[in-house]
């Protein structure tokens, strides 16, 4: 299936979800939303999409570049995932994908454009600097519940996937089975949908790569990509991975809790049983894949972070992993590391939900995750979690 028949059918799909006979009918809030999105969306997709062929013109080297030892933090969503990535972010030898490059310059043409443009702009003073600064509070600030991120913060870079459809935050605009299916990937995907994938985003990381470093070492982090776990070990045999797990009293609430909200912008009806009865489906697969997947590699190559040992000691988990990996922690990195576990003791979540509110009970919990609670002796879910 060629990437411009995915845009159409995704293009139709998106208008009229039934939610799998969950809810149907039209929503004069999607119509709204969508027709404010979807011009937006193929235009940047557009203007991506050049800059993409101008690589191959301008910049013909990047697919040769190397892929060397790059570390992959996936796991279950809100377990931990974000934290660590910025952690290992403070180490000089990777680079990481921001959230600018992912979503407006996934080439090596743009990338240089905007650099150059942000050059001209510092000469000057800063008024595009400013502007956008204010913009981005506006526009992004309000997802800080939510996961707080800004323009130049470390991002996930399956969504330097979206111009290929392989980033799953795509289903709130097409809750379609086509996007479901990114979830169980290793389990359910085909040869050849592998292939396309592995293919697009090993473009991509050559791309990053040739324009911060070929030096350097990728820092990916994707929860989303936990059920593609064998399918990436496959792809980038010299790859090492940690896969991030919680509580599920904690990290199952919470990743229900933010995709209704963003659920709620798109459609404005109430959709919780569907994205309840897929995320619950989906974050089983999760902790029970992430765990097998990482079982299945060498020592070397793996390791497991618990959201609840990563929060007390952060320093001395990381260098745990180093010491797993056979890497050297440099005193620059070290001191850095210290700094930020100095700065993560005066920490505290501000999210509180109720398991009733999100139609997940104890017993649904208890259900679905109490293999996980008891492999890992978890406390057993209350009423509401914090």
């Amino acid at each position: 299936m060629s990437v411009l028949l995915r845009y159409v059918q995704c293009f139709l799909v998106g208008w009229l979800p039934d939610y799998q006979g969950t809810t149907r009918g039209v929503s004069l809030q999607r119509l709204a939303v969508l027709l404010l999105f979807w011009p937006l969306f193929l235009l940047v997709q557009g203007i991506n999409g050049i800059g993409l062929l101008l690589d191959h013109v301008l910049f013909p080297d990047f697919r040769r570049v190397q892929i060397r030892e790059p570390l992959f933090v996936v796991g279950v969503p809100r377990s931990g995932t974000t934290f660590l990535h910025r952690l290992l972010a403070l180490d000089e030898r990777f680079t990481t994908t921001a959230l600018w490059e992912l979503l407006f310059a996934p080439s090596i043409t743009q990338r240089y454009f905007w650099t150059a443009l942000a050059c001209l702009d510092q000469k000057i003073g800063r008024p595009l600097g400013r502007l956008l600064s204010w913009s981005e509070r506006r526009l992004l600030g309000g997802l800080d519940g939510i996961h707080k991120t800004g323009l130049l913060d470390p991002e996930e870079d399956y969504l330097g996937l979206i111009p290929v459809w392989g980033c799953f935050l795509l289903v709130l605009v097409v809750p379609a089975p086509a996007l479901w299916r990114l979830t169980f990937l290793d389990r359910d995907g085909s040869d050849r949908e592998k292939a396309r994938l592995m293919k697009a985003y090993r473009r991509f990381v050559q791309r990053h790569l040739y324009f911060h470093g070929q030096h350097k070492q990728l820092l990916s982090k994707n929860p989303s990509f936990t059920p593609w776990l064998q399918t990436l070990s496959h792809t980038f045999p010299d790859a090492r991975f940690i896969g991030c797990l919680r509580n599920p009293s904690q990290s199952v609430p919470s990743q229900i809790n933010s995709i209704l909200i963003g659920a709620q912008i798109f459609d404005g009806r109430d959709t919780t049983a569907y994205w309840r009865q897929g995320f619950l489906a989906m974050l089983d697969y999760y902790y029970r894949h992430l765990l097998s997947a990482l079982a299945a590699m060498q020592p070397e190559r793996q390791a497991l972070s618990l959201m609840e040992v990563l929060a007390v000691e952060p320093a001395d988990t990381v260098l745990r992993f180093y010491q797993q990996f056979g890497w050297e922690a440099d005193s620059a990195f070290r001191e850095r590391l210290e700094m930020q576990e100095r700065q993560a003791r005066h920490y505290q979540s501000g999210h509180h939900y109720s398991l009733e509110n999100l139609g997940v009970d104890a017993d649904t919990l208890n259900e679905t995750f109490g293999w996980v609670y008891d492999r890992f002796d978890f406390p057993r879910p209350r009423d509401s979690v914090a």
